[in-house]
C-alpha cells in the first residue's frame, strides 16, 4: 500500500516550485554566495598586510603623530569587513627631541569598505577601542597637545563660522562614524597650574558622523572613585577644539550631585562659559572633597541647589537669574565672582531670601573678629565680600525680625555688617559692626539704633531679671573694642547708650513699700519693695561705658505725679549697682522729697535711705 504514495511523491517532487519556495532557495544562495566571498574569495583578494598599514597610516593621518603597532592584527570579513590592532601607542616628538606618549590602545578595530579595500585604498569608521589610555596636555595657550598636523588638526584650522553653524571645506571633511569605548581611561593636565583631571573606567560611545557635523558623546566613568554618568553634545565641535566659542550641552548624574550646562563653552586658555547652569547635590562637603576645592566654613551645609544663567571670562563668572537653596533656604538674586592677579576672591551681589536663621551666616561671614572658629577665619581671609541680602523672615538668636536688609563686605583689611533696614519686636533696628581703619585704639565699632520698640518683649527674650521698663522706647548704642578682641576687651568697651521710652510700666518697682521700709529700717533688699509695679510717663538714660563700668550722666523717670533722677555707676561686669537716687514730687503732690543710695549686686540690691535737709526758707 505504500508504493503508490511514494510513486505520487516523486512526482510531485519534480514538479515546478511555488513562488515562494522559490524566493527562499534564491535568498540562502545570495547569503551562501556571499559568505564564501567574504570568508573565501576575500581574504585571497584583499591583502591582510596592506589593510594593517592603511590602517596604521589612517590613525597617524588622524592624529598627525607616529604610530607604532606591537600586536598582531585580525581581519574578518562577516558579516561586516573589520580590522582589529592590539598594542597600539601613539607618540608625539616634543621640542627638547624626546617623545611624549598621547596614547596607548589594548585593542583598537575599526569598519572598512570591502569594494575600497579591494581597490587597495581602504577607508576606516565605526572605531572600537577597548583598554584605552589617553594622555592631554593643555597648554599655556589652551591648545592641546593632540592636534598637530592631522586630519583633525587640519580640520580644525581650516573650520569657518556662518551664523552660529561650522563650515568645512569638503578637502578637509573625513567621516568618523561611532566610536564606542571600553575600559577607557583620559587624563587632562592643564601646564598653567599643573593640575590633573583623570577620568577612568569609561564606557560609552562617541557618535560624530563625520567631522563637519555634530558630535555627541554618552558614556560612563569613575572620577575620583565615584560612578560617573556624562552626556555631551556639541553641533560645532571643530570651533571648541579650535578655542573658539561653540554651543554646548552637557549633563552629569553621579550618586553625589547631579549637573547640567546649555550654553557657549570656549576652550581657549582662560576658558569661556555663557548660558544655563543647574547643580544639586545632598551633600555639599563630600561633593567639594570629591572635586578637590577646599572651601572653609561649608561644614554647616549639607544640600545646595543652584540654578543660573553663567557668564564667565577671564577672570568674572556673572550669576544671572540666580536660584540658590542651601539647607533648604531658598535665595534669589544676582552674584560676580571675580578674580584678579595677586588678589583674593571677591564676591558681590545681591540676594532676596525667604526666611533664615542668621546666626550661623553672621558667624562664617560677619566682621573677622565675631568668631566663627577657624574655618570661618580662613574663608574670611581668602575671601572678599561685598553682598547685600534681603530677608522676608530672620532669625538672630533669640529674636526675629522681618523684612530685612543688609548688607555684608570684607574688602582689605576692613570687614563690616550693616543692618541697613529690620522690623524688630514692633518697632525699627538699624546698625553697624565693622573693624576700625586704623582705628588706634578701638578694633571693632558697634553702632545700633532700635526705634520705637517693644523693650518689654525685648526684656523678656533677653530674659533679663529685675525692674526694666515695659514700654515702646528707642535705643543708641555705641562701642569701641579695643584689641586684642578678647572677652576681657568686651567688657572694657568704650561708648555711650542713650535710651527713651514713652508711658509703661516697672515691673517689681513699688514707691510707697520704698517709703513705708524707709521709715522703719535702716536699709532693706530690693526684693522686700519688689511687689506691684510703677507706671512712668517717660524715661531718659544716658550713659557712658569704660572700664567695665556705665557711668550715669542723666537718668530720669517721670511719673504723674514725681521725677526719679538717678546718679552714679553700674560697674556691669561684676552685676553690680553704686547709685543714688533722688524722688522729687511734681505738679499738687502731697509727698515729700526723699532719696535713696542703691548698692550691691543685680538683681537684688540694697537700699539705703537717704536723710533729706530741709531747704531754708527763702530770704
Amino acid at each position: 500500500m505504500l508504493t503508490p504514495r511514494l510513486g505520487d511523491f516523486r512526482r510531485k517532487l519534480w514538479l515546478p516550485l511555488g513562488r515562494g519556495w522559490q524566493r527562499v532557495i534564491v535568498g540562502a544562495a545570495v547569503v551562501l554566495a556571499l559568505f564564501v566571498i567574504f570568508q573565501v574569495v576575500a581574504p585571497s583578494l584583499i591583502s591582510s598586510s596592506l589593510v594593517r598599514q592603511n590602517m596604521e597610516r589612517a590613525v597617524a593621518r588622524w592624529t598627525g603623530h607616529s604610530v607604532s603597532i606591537a600586536g598582531p592584527a585580525d581581519i574578518r570579513f562577516w558579516p561586516k569587513p573589520r580590522i582589529t590592532l592590539r598594542d597600539v601607542t601613539i607618540r608625539k616628538t616634543v621640542e627638547d627631541g624626546s617623545e611624549r606618549v598621547l596614547g596607548h590602545v589594548g585593542r583598537l578595530s575599526a569598519g572598512f569598505d570591502l569594494l575600497e579595500a579591494l581597490r587597495g585604498d581602504p577607508q576606516f569608521k565605526d572605531f572600537r577601542l577597548t583598554d584605552a589610555q589617553i594622555f592631554v596636555v593643555r597648554e599655556a595657550d589652551g591648545r592641546l597637545d593632540w592636534t598637530n598636523s592631522g586630519l583633525l588638526s587640519q580640520a580644525v584650522r581650516n573650520v569657518q563660522t556662518s551664523g552660529d553653524q561650522q563650515i568645512l571645506d569638503a578637502a578637509s571633511d573625513a567621516n568618523i562614524g561611532e566610536v564606542k569605548i571600553r575600559g577607557g581611561m583620559l587624563e587632562v593636565t592643564n601646564l598653567t597650574d599643573g593640575k590633573r583631571v583623570r577620568l577612568e573606567g569609561i564606557e560609552g560611545s562617541l557618535d560624530w558622523p563625520s567631522l563637519s557635523r555634530g558630535m555627541r558623546l554618552q558614556g560612563r566613568a569613575s572620577f575620583h572613585g565615584r560612578p560617573l554618568d556624562l552626556d555631551i553634545g556639541t553641533p560645532q565641535p571643530l570651533l571648541l577644539l579650535s578655542g573658539r566659542s561653540a554651543e554646548t550641552v552637557v549633563k552629569v548624574q553621579s550618586d553625589l550631585f547631579s549637573g547640567s550646562f546649555n550654553g557657549v563653552t570656549d576652550l581657549a586658555s582662560h576658558g569661556f562659559l555663557s548660558g544655563y547652569i543647574a547643580l544639586s547635590t545632598s551633600d555639599f562637603p563630600s561633593f567639594l572633597s570629591w572635586v578637590d576645592v577646599d572651601l572653609p566654613a561649608t561644614t554647616e551645609l549639607r544640600t545646595l541647589s543652584l540654578q543660573a544663567k553663567l557668564a564667565s571670562n577671564e577672570n568674572a563668572m556673572r550669576f544671572e537669574s540666580l536660584t540658590l537653596g542651601l539647607n533648604g533656604v531658598e535665595a534669589s538674586g544676582i552674584l560676580d565672582l571675580t578674580r584678579e592677579e595677586g588678589k583674593r576672591p571677591r564676591l558681590t551681589g545681591t540676594l532676596a531670601i525667604g526666611d533664615i536663621d542668621f546666626s550661623p551666616l553672621l558667624r562664617t561671614l560677619g566682621p573677622s573678629m565675631i568668631d566663627g572658629g577657624e574655618d570661618a577665619r580662613r574663608l574670611r581671609s581668602n575671601l572678599e565680600l561685598d553682598v547685600r541680602l534681603s530677608a522676608q523672615h530672620a532669625t538672630v538668636g533669640p529674636f526675629e525680625l522681618d523684612e530685612l536688609a543688609l548688607g555684608i563686605m570684607n574688602v582689605g583689611e576692613q570687614t563690616r555688617l550693616d543692618i541697613l533696614d529690620s522690623d524688630f519686636e514692633s518697632g525699627r533696628l538699624t546698625g553697624r559692626v565693622a573693624t576700625i581703619k586704623d582705628g588706634g585704639e578701638g578694633a571693632l565699632a558697634l553702632r545700633l539704633m532700635i526705634h520705637n520698640a517693644d523693650f518689654g518683649s525685648i526684656a523678656r527674650r533677653l530674659q533679663f531679671q529685675g525692674p526694666l521698663p515695659a514700654a515702646t522706647g528707642s535705643m543708641e548704642i555705641a562701642l569701641d573694642v579695643a584689641k586684642p578682641l578678647t572677652p576681657a576687651a568686651w567688657r572694657n568697651a568704650k561708648g555711650t547708650v542713650l535710651f527713651t521710652s514713652g508711658p509703661g510700666i516697672l515691673p517689681g518697682l513699688n514707691l510707697s513699700a520704698i517709703r513705708e521700709l524707709s521709715a522703719r529700717k535702716p536699709y532693706f533688699p530690693f526684693s522686700e519693695a519688689a511687689k506691684g509695679a510703677l507706671e512712668f510717663q517717660s524715661v531718659e538714660l544716658n550713659a557712658n561705658l569704660a572700664e567695665g563700668s556705665a557711668e550715669i550722666i542723666k537718668g530720669e523717670i517721670t511719673t504723674a505725679s514725681e521725677t526719679i533722677q538717678l546718679a552714679g555707676i553700674v560697674p556691669y561686669v561684676n552685676n553690680s549697682l553704686a547709685l543714688s537716687s533722688t524722688i522729687h514730687p511734681t505738679g499738687n503732690a502731697s509727698t515729700a522729697p526723699s532719696g535713696f543710695f542703691i548698692g550691691g549686686s543685680w538683681p537684688d540690691p540694697v537700699i539705703w535711705p537717704l536723710p533729706q535737709t530741709e531747704p531754708r526758707p527763702a530770704e
